[in-house]
């Protein structure tokens, strides 16, 4: 095996700034732009630089080569790509796998700030007695039982996997004041939700979920009939003043918000999120001119006790009541939840601001009863995908998700992400119908999380599989199929366990913006002799270097390895764990992207900056580094960032730098790399760009620069270097 040229990570974390007097002339001298354009013309190419065609290996230390990117994602490993059953497709040296620490495999939170941002509408009335009798999409997790710890376990995996920043529960309401009390309409009893609290600090995801309030106002009738003796379908009286603090904030809105710690609310301008579900004639009377008086009841409920005023999101029912509602000073928007004859999406703009409900698809559950009168009336029934008119398979929930990116929403609820009656969930699942397990989890991520800055996988809810021996011995998870699975303890999740040579796991179509990644792993050792147990990463078929991973103390004790990294490109990319030995169970695999996050200061002293954290235009106009001045450089010829290297430019949200070839106009918009999406840094010296450094940044066409213009405009209009189009940069 030939020895591939290492090239370590060199960005300081540290922030070496000069002064604006101390910006030199010599270094806006001739010879960097006649540099510049000798690397874009000929001599080293800049779509590889010296280097940028040499196919590199990254060893688990996390130093390589520059793999080729336009190879797919990476250079091919030396000695094939072959997995078959104890091959590791290796012919190079295999080293020990480094160790690190739960700090480095921490899950980031989803940055929103200028995307549209998306709630998992979640429900909890959940029956594995339903979910079983679905037949089309039966959920992979079994029991599916929110009864149970392990549905909410697995739910909050799920959540994490499919990246939603929101999470929107609904209170169905409770029948007393009493804090214990868990009686109400229906399991939907908001108390309940302590549940998932204690199931998001045993997977270490606190930060990660914000959580809104959706009341049932179908629920709220049951409440107030079952509060005054009245009998069950009494329509409920509005004008009763009483009933607007009684039922609606004592018994609905307030036990949500007391049950969930006000760490994980939703909150639009310090205001928390409470949307009010759609009001039906035949539970109400005397609606009209009663609920402006009724939102503000709760709003004074809720200052009270919180010290804050709630932002009120409520359905179009509302408004079709009381056209006057929108002088409300607590109503924020309008959302309401979808039926069967809505498309599967909607969205709705109110003073400014746009709210949206989407559905991977919807049906009632009569369309599968081939005995009843619904079956199979198309009218009944959203599919989760659908032919266009070329005759290609288009999916439902990517549609809505798009329209949702399109219509800049706020907030855009995904209904329902626990759905198994209608046949709207976002779980996993194995149904034929669905392309793989994990496929709504991965639509969701690809438009909620466009950065991916960091992602867990975890093992058990893999999408295919490999194990040579029949049934699952661990008996926990799966409904069926023969992986392998244990429940850890203190019902903190579950393991891939009882592994042996040749098996192996694989999440396919995951998606990836383009850059380096860094890939750990979260296991137990259980071996039996003086083997090593050794692990390897297949990605998209080729073959990473083995590592051998350390002992633990036992299948309770585990440890966090790093298994490699990789060159990926913007897509979607198949990942394959491969138990070379067998003897070692897997918790999860922990994904993060490495690339330099840097800030780049202009002339005039002040930072460019992606407005709105990213969407429109970018400016020289920080007064200091914060998270709109956060850029990341995805280095397209790999390792550590050099003069000539080619990068897309990514904000902190993870949209795209792009500059209109032809008219120069620089924005900060794409969810894709596009044509003008290609950058060159370069600097008067060649080597690594540290902090410190004076760059520039060449567009596409290897002829203009990114220049700042008139107000500070950023655009790629420049022509020769000069101030304007250099840049200090920082690192974080």
């Amino acid at each position: 095996m030939s020895t591939p040229r290492f090239r370590s990570l060199r960005v300081s974390s540290w922030l070496l700034l000069l002064a604006p007097g101390a910006v030199a002339c010599s270094f806006f001298s001739p010879s960097l732009n006649d540099y510049a354009l000798t690397r874009a013309a000929g001599g080293e190419s800049a779509m590889g630089g010296a280097d940028g065609g040499t196919a590199g290996v990254f060893n688990v230390s996390g130093v390589g080569g520059k793999p080729d990117v336009n190879a797919g994602s990476g250079g091919r490993a030396q000695g094939g790509s072959s997995t078959e059953a104890g091959s590791s497709g290796w012919t190079g040296a295999i080293t020990p796998g480094k160790t690190l620490t739960e700090a480095e495999v921490a899950v980031l939170p989803v940055v929103t700030t200028g995307l549209p941002a998306f709630a998992a509408y979640t429900s909890y009335d959940i029956a594995d007695a339903t979910a079983a009798q679905t037949k089309a999409n039966v959920p992979l997790f079994k029991p599916y039982e929110s009864s149970t710890i392990g549905f909410w376990d697995n739910l909050v995996a799920e959540q994490m996997q499919a990246r939603v920043s929101t999470v929107l529960f609904p209170s169905h309401g409770v029948f007393t004041l009493d804090p214990k009390d868990m009686t109400g309409p229906d399991p939907m009893n908001p108390r309940f939700l302590s549940t998932w609290v204690a199931a998001v600090e045993r997977a270490g995801a606190q930060g990660l979920f914000h959580t809104a309030c959706f009341i049932d106002a179908r629920s709220m009738q049951d409440v107030s009939n079952h509060l005054h003796g009245n009998p069950s379908g009494a329509q409920m009286d509005l004008s009763l003043a009483s009933d607007w603090t009684d039922v609606f904030w004592q018994r609905g809105v307030k036990p949500l918000f007391d049950t969930i710690p006000r760490s994980y609310w939703l909150e639009k301008d310090g205001r928390p999120v409470v949307e009010m579900g759609g009001l039906l004639q035949t539970s109400f009377k005397n609606i009209a001119g009663n609920l402006s008086p009724l939102l503000s009841a709760v709003a004074a409920g809720f200052h009270a006790a919180y010290g804050s005023y709630p932002a009120f999101v409520v359905d179009a029912s509302w408004f079709s009541a009381e056209p006057g509602l929108s002088t409300n000073p607590y109503l924020l928007g309008q959302n309401g939840l979808l039926k069967e004859d809505s498309g599967g999406r909607a969205f709705a703009t109110v003073k400014g601001l746009t709210f949206g409900t989407v559905m991977a698809g919807y049906a009632d559950p009569g369309y599968y009863e081939a005995s009843g009168p619904k079956y199979h009336d198309a009218s009944l029934l959203i599919p989760r995908k659908i032919k266009d008119a070329d005759g290609s398979q288009v999916s439902t929930l990517a549609t809505g998700m798009a329209a949702a990116v399109q219509n800049q929403a706020f907030l855009t609820v995904l209904q329902d992400f626990t759905g198994v009656k209608n046949w709207d969930g976002f779980y996993r699942s194995n149904a034929a119908d669905w392309e793989t397990p994990n496929e709504y989890l991965n639509l969701v991520r690809r438009y909620s999380d466009p950065a991916t800055a960091t992602l867990r996988l975890e093992a058990e809810g893999c999408d295919k599989f490999s194990d040579t021996t029949p049934g699952n011995s661990g008996t926990a998870f799966r409904r069926s199929g023969d992986l392998d699975v244990r429940a850890l303890r203190a019902n903190s999740g579950w393991a891939v366990t009882n592994t042996a040579a040749g098996e192996w796991i694989e999440f396919d179509k995951v998606d990836f913006s383009a850059g380096t990644y860094q890939f750990a792993a979260k296991h137990s050792s259980v071996r039996t002799d003086n083997i090593d147990t050794r692990l390897q990463l297949v990605i998209d078929g080729e073959n990473l270097a083995p590592i051998i991973t350390p002992e633990t103390s036992g299948p309770n004790g585990f440890a966090y390895t790093l298994l490699g990294q990789r060159l990926m490109t913007h897509g979607t990319h198949d990942i394959r764990v491969l138990f070379l030995d067998g003897q070692l169970d897997l918790d999860w695999v922990f994904v993060k992207k490495i690339d330099a996050v840097l800030n780049l200061k202009a002339s005039s002293g002040l930072f460019a900056s992606a407005v709105d954290g990213g969407g429109t235009s970018v400016l020289a106009s920080g007064a200091t580094a914060t998270a709109n001045e956060r850029f990341t450089f995805d280095d397209l010829d790999g390792g550590s960032l050099l003069d000539g290297d080619r990068v897309y430019i990514q904000t902190n949200n993870g949209l795209y730098l792009n500059v209109a070839l032809g008219t120069g106009v620089l924005t900060a918009d794409q969810r894709r790399p596009a044509a003008g999406s290609l950058f060159y840094v370069h600097k008067q010296a060649k080597g690594a760009v540290v902090a410190g450094d004076l760059v520039s940044l060449q567009i596409s066409d290897a002829t203009h620069y990114v220049t700042v213009g008139t107000g500070g405009q950023l655009d790629g209009s420049g022509t020769a270097l000069a101030a304007p189009q250099t840049f200090t940069v920082g690192a974080y």
